[in-house]
């Protein structure tokens, strides 16, 4: 796994939601007061098994300005701990608000990870 291209991700992500607040939640989108739009696209993994699966299992906004950004992938989760799951964190008024929880497997690692945000400016 390219660990650089995921830090290069979140750095680019972390300047996007910084000072920012997310004043609206609709299905898999963020929309930030600068009326910027974060789409989440969980991945999309093998069509006869569960490898690759990804489902967003919670995704949150943030009435106040965001001051910091965190990032968390947590492996040998779920119910037999064969799962994944990446958070993202934000802080502000000095408190932790978890705004996404993705959640799946990589089965047998051939058919991706994870998920993407598609940026959408005005």
């Amino acid at each position: 796994m390219n660990r650089q291209l995921y830090y290069d991700e979140e750095k680019e992500i972390t300047e996007l939601l910084l000072y920012r607040k997310i004043i609206k939640v609709e299905n898999d989108t963020l929309y930030l007061d600068n009326g910027i739009k974060l789409e989440v696209i969980p991945n999309e993994g093998c069509g006869g098994c569960n490898s690759g699966w990804y489902d967003i299992t919670e995704i949150n906004g943030c009435d106040n300005a965001i001051t910091n950004v965190e990032f968390d992938c947590e492996d040998g989760v779920g119910d037999y701990n064969n799962e994944t799951s990446y958070k993202i964190f934000v802080y502000a008024e000095d408190q932790k608000i978890k705004i996404l929880q993705v959640d799946g497997t990589d089965g047998n690692g051939y058919y991706g990870t994870g998920y993407s945000i598609i940026v959408k400016t005005k």
